[in-house]
């Protein structure tokens, strides 16, 4: 084999094994490549899942938040409906006292019905009494006791037939209305307390009708 022909066989040697190299070089991009590549999806599908993961926990904190909240606002409106009835019963209490008392007042303050009833009181309790002499005391405002006063001696002292009770009239009572004693009883009849018994028994009935109320709103 002479040079030229050795030359050749080199030459065709290092092109072989320049293209080899080039092969290779391309073989082990592309392999670089499908592997950056497989990362990167790789990196990418989590980071989509993360974020999804994120997102659903976001969401679910949000809801609960918002149940809690929802379930606080509720707790609050329920707690204020009830204040705002009770406040309501209490005003209409209130109020129904304010009637009741002007309406007893005015009751109490009429002459001739306290007549009616003094009549009324020692009838009673004369015929209750053994010996038909009844002594009843009576306590008045000073000013009522001003308008009876010559009534009582008309009625119960001038001649004792007419009454088989006697009867006293005091005029101490500071608040309209009387009270009168019977032996060692004594019963008021007065704005405060009638306007207490009549509140006991209307009370209950307004503050149903507000419940009521309440619960249909």
């Amino acid at each position: 084999m002479n040079f030229f022909d050795g030359g050749l066989m080199m030459a065709d040697t290092l092109e072989a094994f320049v293209s080899r190299l080039q092969e290779d070089g391309v073989k082990a991009g592309e392999e670089a490549a499908d592997k950056i590549r497989a990362e990167a999806e790789e990196q990418a599908r989590q980071i989509v899942e993360d974020a999804r993961a994120e997102a659903d926990r976001i969401r679910e904190k949000a809801e609960a938040d918002g149940r809690e909240t929802l379930a606080r606002t509720e707790t609050e409106l329920k707690l204020a409906a009830r204040d705002a009835v009770t406040r309501l019963q209490d005003t209409l209490g209130r109020a129904l006292q304010s009637l009741l008392r002007e309406a007893v007042q005015a009751q109490l303050s009429d002459a001739e019905l306290i007549k009616e009833l003094m009549q009324t009181i020692v009838a009673q309790y004369s015929k209750a009494d053994c010996t038909g002499r009844a002594q009843v005391t009576f306590n008045v405002p000073q000013e009522m006791r001003d308008k009876l006063t010559h009534w009582v001696i008309q009625e119960f002292h001038s001649g004792l037939e007419k009454s088989s009770g006697l009867v006293d009239l005091h005029g101490t009572l500071r608040e309209t209305g009387f009270e009168y004693n019977i032996k060692d009883g004594t019963v008021e009849i007065t704005v405060a307390s009638v306007v207490e018994i009549l509140s006991e028994l209307v009370g209950p009935q307004v503050r149903q009708h507000v419940s009521a109320a309440a619960a249909e709103a």
